[in-house]
């Protein structure tokens, strides 16, 4: 904590020494008919070396201002895309303002207009939506990486976790050269990418693939920030090599090579470390997929989109139905991984063909110690604690591959194929007590193991189709998703429950063997056909259907000796069912100079059919025969205005069918004190979304704003109800439909400049109301949660030799039991970080990243601090500095754990995980540039 103050009162002198304010110059630019010219680049230079000074933008109006301009020698520079440049020399007054003369510009001629651009090189400018960054007026030290370099860009932001944001929006997509290859925020791109071979970087709101594709605007938007790499980085690959040892045996090592030209693009990475670090955060994971990512369009699903109304996903657990490349939460505990990927996509003659390959594994051990305090109606309470130890070693394939071809400029025709393949091995062991008095307990020992196999193969085409007459288009897709698992398992628990009369005694003493075949079939298609009534108004009308069969083979054996099993019929089960969806739907769409308007109905059917039994073909226990008939609405609105700014509005009401693990009729005890049951009789959930927002950027003042509103209202919402043994305390759940439940969700995030280039900040306040219902004992209870939420960050780059990033965030959350308003509950969240970044002399650079974390429940008397502090101190060495040696210091205070708490409907719970700490590596790098840059920023 004491770092952080220090960080701030360092940045506090360092601009109290730039507040002594010399000057301001302000001024206007028009061209020859006096028209204004918005967003025009104004530059002042240095007339000794022309080197840049200080740039701006003008406004609407066409007015620029300096501010805290010392009085030296000054040009000023303007320049606009399409009109010649001009430059003169200013003279300073001795004392007051300048109010410089009026600039005007002249029209260029086209065949100069590729010489002039060139040579007016701007910081910054406006082609039309498009904001372009020039990349070599942003200076950052050598081998330093596009992050890097994005951190220096006015309007955009590097959080904690290294997304982008910009304009107070995440940006969802980077492009390279104009071609999507590392999809989504890739941090891929922006960690592994030299800022060096950057020529340019283009922000815009991109279209989603679908109005691409036909040409009408649908109102779907992705931030993206395009990166042009200079024409002599398309030549080499780009990449690095690093490897680094420490104390205590720990070790790690990273490689990634990229090339690419015009045609192809190769990328493969990998890594190894026994550090707790997957090499690739979640987004990274994510982003790696290159092109065949998800794009708007890609999965075939037309229509609105009710929320997930308009498809059925059934996933079994443990991410049955997922092709992502798995993410596990390495930063806990003490974890062996290593991961190997490769990408290829390539593009020629408006064939497009993605493709990637990736396979990760992970050894982690947990030591955990979990505390929980159940509230019931009587005001009285009792406390679960669980101490276990588990070891989980996981492996996991994934291929993906995309192909699109524009047949001819009407038809194109989009092809994705993806599998997946995985184990999972998994130990625990654990001591559970149940707490009312010192003189009533329960407890429980157990040790599990479980073997696990799954894979899952996907097959999506999608056709579409544009007709002579503008605006009307077609569209077809079909998919298949087949996927199956087979999990092996042993239970083994040692149970002591207090005051017990059940006679059940398989809630008691287990020793039991396990055996799950899961499989499943899901065959989806859909239909669109868009009708332009008149230029601005079309007709869409759609049809989706699906069907899902799946089947669950689970087989419970109870170990009489070492030799014998016996099946356990009451545990057992054989379950199948088939799920049939049908929706046609309709919706008039308005889209004219920036509004877009959808107004839509649809109609949607649910038919489950199933049945379960002991096992396959024995006896039929039950039978599953329901069918729902839904009305479903939609509206949405987006207007895009002048000075980029955008508001929308919309409504959608959405059905979700029961989870296939909330339906299936068994109980799972795997753990005894906790018991949970499937429900056949669960109806679809259906919600109520309303949301409406506002967004707004001023590239000249670098001044965002961003509002947004939403809220979602449930009947028959699917919740997990309680019955708690009043004897033993044992809890079982089951799956049941509730109708009342409501959340609202506002957000408030401004953006604004302190010192223009120099300090910026950004402000939010993101509260939040959650009202949920749940059956305790067959009595409903409700449970509401109020959070406040607010965070600020800042960006200090005074200095060219000193870069500060910091921020902080605080979340207050008041828990609410309308049953038992003696247990509410206050829960504290309070985060900060900072981030320095000092250049010495002679290529060294120093990086101190420190972030603390503060947990408390005073009603509890929970209070924990977690302050973790990072160093790093480096060199470049060579002629070309390719070389990088590097000292790192990881947790120097020994603090480092993993802290959880939470309230829900009735109960406060905390956890602890003991954590990889304090720990050193002295390792080498090698950075691999292609060609060498002759001029470093």
């Amino acid at each position: 904590m004491k770092l952080l103050i220090s960080c701030l009162l360092l940045a506090f002198f360092t601009f109290a020494s730039y507040a002594q304010s010399k000057l301001t110059i302000r001024g206007v630019v028009k061209d020859t008919t006096n028209m204004p010219l918005d967003y025009t680049s104004v530059l002042l230079l240095s007339p000794k070396d022309s080197a840049l000074v200080e740039y701006t933008l003008t406004n609407k109006d066409g007015e620029y201002q300096f501010k805290n301009v010392d009085r030296q020698p000054l040009l000023i520079k303007a320049t606009y895309t399409g009109y010649l440049p001009k430059q003169k020399e200013l003279v300073l007054p001795e004392t007051g303002d300048l109010e410089v003369d009026e600039i005007q510009l002249m029209p260029i001629l086209q065949e100069l207009y590729e010489v002039v651009v060139k040579a007016a090189k701007a910081p910054l400018m406006m082609r039309g939506d498009t904001l372009e960054y020039d990349a070599s007026k942003f200076k950052v030290p050598p081998g330093a990486t596009l992050e890097e370099l994005l951190r220096k860009l006015p309007g955009i932001q590097i959080d904690k976790d290294g997304n982008i944001v910009a304009q107070g929006e995440q940006v969802q997509k980077v492009t390279v050269d104009g071609r999507r290859f590392f999809g989504g925020n890739t941090k891929m791109a922006t960690q592994n990418l030299n800022a060096e071979s950057v020529s340019k970087l283009q922000l815009f709101d991109d279209k989603s693939e679908q109005s691409k594709l036909t040409g009408v605007e649908d109102g779907v938007k992705e931030k993206t920030l395009n990166v042009e790499l200079k024409e002599e980085a398309r030549k080499g690959g780009f990449g690095k090599l690093s490897a680094a040892l420490g104390t205590d045996g720990r070790w790690s090592a990273n490689a990634s090579f990229n090339k690419f030209d015009k045609v192809n693009q190769f990328s493969v990475i990998g890594y190894g470390n026994n550090v707790n670090q997957s090499g690739l955060s979640w987004d990274d994971l994510q982003e790696f997929k290159g092109s065949s990512a998800f794009q708007f369009g890609d999965t075939g699903d037309f229509g609105f989109n009710g929320s997930g109304g308009n498809y059925i996903s059934f996933s079994g657990g443990d991410n049955e139905e997922s092709f992502e490349i798995p993410f596990n939460n390495l930063n806990s505990g003490y974890s062996n991984n290593q991961a190997i990927g490769v990408n290829y996509n390539y593009l020629k003659d408006k064939k497009d063909f993605n493709s990637n390959y990736f396979y990760s594994r992970s050894d982690q051990a947990l030591e955990s110690f979990n505390s929980r305090t159940n509230f019931l109606q009587d005001n009285t309470s009792f406390t679960s604690t669980d101490q276990s130890s588990q070891n989980n070693m996981a492996g996991h394939h994934r291929v993906n591959l995309r192909f699109q071809n524009e047949l001819d400029s009407a038809n194109t025709i989009t092809i994705n194929a993806k599998g997946r393949l995985s184990s999972l091995t998994t130990y625990l062991a654990s001591h559970q007590e149940l707490i009312r008095s010192s003189t009533e307990q329960s407890q429980m020992d157990r040790n599990n193991q479980s073997d696990k196999w799954s894979g899952a193969f996907q097959g999506t085409a999608i056709y579409r189709h544009k007709f002579k007459k503008n605006g009307r288009n077609f569209a077809a897709s079909i998919s298949d998703t087949y996927s199956k698992a087979d999990q092996n398992g042993i239970q083994k628990s040692v149970v002591d429950l207090m005051n017990s009369t059940d006679p059940n005694t398989y809630f008691r003493n287990l020793d039991q063997l396990n055996q799950a075949l899961n499989g499943s079939n899901l065959i989806k298609s859909s239909l669109l056909f868009v009708e332009p009534i008149k230029k601005i108004f079309f007709w869409e009308t759609f049809y989706n259907f699906s069907q899902s069969q799946s089947e669950t083979d689970r087989q419970v054996y109870d170990v009489e000796s070492s030799d014998t099993r016996e099946l356990n019929p009451d545990l057992s089960r054989f379950f199948d069912n088939t799920i049939t969806y049908n929706r046609f739907g309709s919706s008039i769409r308005y889209a004219n100079k920036g509004s877009n308007l959808s107004v839509g109905l649809a109609a949607s059917n649910y038919r489950l059919n199933g049945q379960f039994s002991v096992v396959k073909d024995s006896e039929v226990l039950g039978r599953v025969n329901k069918s729902y008939l839904n009305f479903t609405p939609n509206v949405i609105y987006s207007k895009t205005m002048k000075g980029n700014k955008r508001i929308n509005a919309g409504y959608t009401m959405g059905v979700n069918p029961p989870n296939i693990t909330d339906l299936q009729p068994y109980k799972d005890i795997s753990n005894p004190l906790y018991i949970r049951e499937g429900n056949p009789d669960l109806e679809p959930e259906v919600s109520h979304s309303f949301n409406t927002g506002y967004s707004m950027y001023d590239p000249a003042t670098f001044i965002n704003l961003r509002f947004s509103f939403n809220s979602t209202f449930y009947q028959n919402q699917v919740v997990q109800n309680q019955t708690i043994d009043p004897e033993t305390f044992v809890t079982t759940y089951k799956a049941g439909n509730v109708s009342g439940g409501q959340r609202y969700n506002p957000y408030l995030g401004f953006g604004f400049p302190i010192v223009k280039t120099k300090a910026t900040a950004y402000l939010s306040a993101n509260p939040s109301y959650s009202k949920s219902l749940s059956l305790i004992n067959s009595v409903e209870t409700e449970t509401n949660t109020f959070s406040h939420n607010f965070g600020v960050n800042l960006n200090l780059t005074p200095l060219e030799w000193l870069s500060i990033y910091t921020g902080s965030s605080y979340r207050l959350s008041k828990t609410k039991y309308e049953q038992n308003p003696s247990q509410n509950q206050d829960i504290i969240n309070w985060s900060a970080y900072s981030n320095m970044n000092i250049t010495f002399p002679k290529d060294f650079y120093l990086d101190v990243k420190f972030n603390y974390n503060r947990y408390e429940n005073e009603s509890f008397g929970f209070d924990q601090e977690v302050p973790i502090l990072n160093a790093f101190v480096y060199k470049l060495l060579g002629k070309a500095k390719k070389w990088e040696v590097r000292l790192s210091a990881y947790d120097i205070f020994k603090q480092n754990q993993t802290i959880s708490q939470n309230a829900g409907q009735n109960y406060v719970s905390t956890g602890r995980i003991e954590t990889l700490s304090r720990y050193f590596l002295l390792g080498v790098t090698y950075n691999l540039r292609g060609v060498e840059v002759k001029k470093y920023r």
